[in-house]
């Protein structure tokens, strides 16, 4: 399987897990897909509303051939979005998600998103692109009435002009790229982002590489930054390396990923469960 995998997610300080995030391969080890998404509306809302994006995903990518990944990512998001307003169709407000969808078939990669949750391509250690988040403060961005290290601050930012859930039907962003050697795509919600800059992230891989706790340092970096109030943390790193043989060790793998040594010194369960909540989303 040429594509390396290491996924994280922590609670920060909120009181509930809101982000869901999935890897999804078939069985011949080239195709999968990656999902990133992050709830809002009341923390049991939001948290049903993230699952229903992954829970979409997982039927639909293993529903059969995906001749038109466009196509495919497409009709991801707009199942989503109305199994999420189903949610709230007894509520004044309908919850709602993010989502972040990564598409991999080979070499060839196809990406689509949904509010704020963002992807990131980097080649050779440089950041080639990265989606651009539906909220106030990017339009701002886009119309030179702001910068964008002054959108990552603003109370601007947390303003989505678009969403899964609610009455207007998403308009999702795409993307596609054939990759080379070593490409790495990035896949995190906003309270990753916000808190670690893109280079930060080049660099701590020379420590930290993704097929040894790659995301899981990086994910406890933010948290340390976010404190007592930072939000909910999911990061998935997805790095292309052609010709080399890695064993696909399933979950146990994916669950020790997850394990930084802070958690295997202190053997925090409360900690740990949280992450195995986000990662699995059941």
């Amino acid at each position: 399987m040429p594509w390396q995998f290491s996924l994280a997610s922590d609670i920060g300080g909120r009181s509930e897990q809101q982000d869901c995030l999935e890897m999804l391969s078939l069985n011949r080890g080239d195709t999968h897909l990656v999902v990133v998404a992050d709830g809002m509306g009341g923390h049991r809302d939001g948290a049903l509303a993230a699952r229903t994006v992954i829970e979409t995903a997982r039927r639909r990518f293993n529903a059969g051939p995906i001749s038109d990944p466009r196509a495919f990512l497409q009709e991801l998001c707009l199942e989503s979005h109305q199994g999420i307003s189903k949610l709230g169709r007894d509520e004044p407000r309908s919850p709602g998600s993010t989502c972040v969808v990564l598409y991999l078939n080979g070499p060839e990669a196809y990406w689509a998103h949904v509010g704020d949750s963002r992807l990131y391509h980097f080649r050779n250690g440089q950041l080639l692109n990265r989606t651009q988040d539906h909220s106030v403060a990017q339009l701002m961005v886009a119309q030179g009435r702001l910068t964008e290290t002054d959108a990552a601050t603003s109370a601007l930012q947390n303003q989505l002009y678009m969403r899964l859930g609610g009455n207007e039907p998403p308009e999702p962003d795409f993307g596609a790229s054939e990759v080379e050697a070593d490409d790495m795509f990035m896949l995190c919600s906003d309270g990753f982002w916000s808190h670690v800059e893109p280079q930060e992230v080049v660099a701590s891989l020379e420590e930290y590489p993704i097929d040894n706790e790659g995301a899981g340092h990086l994910v406890d970096v933010a948290r340390e930054r976010g404190g007592s109030t930072g939000d909910n943390i999911s990061l998935v790193l997805v790095r292309w390396t052609p010709g080399r043989v890695l064993t696909n060790k399933g979950l146990l793998a994916r669950v020790f990923t997850l394990m930084t040594p802070e958690i295997t010194r202190t053997a925090s369960i409360s900690r740990l469960r949280h992450r195995l909540q986000s990662l699995l989303c059941r």
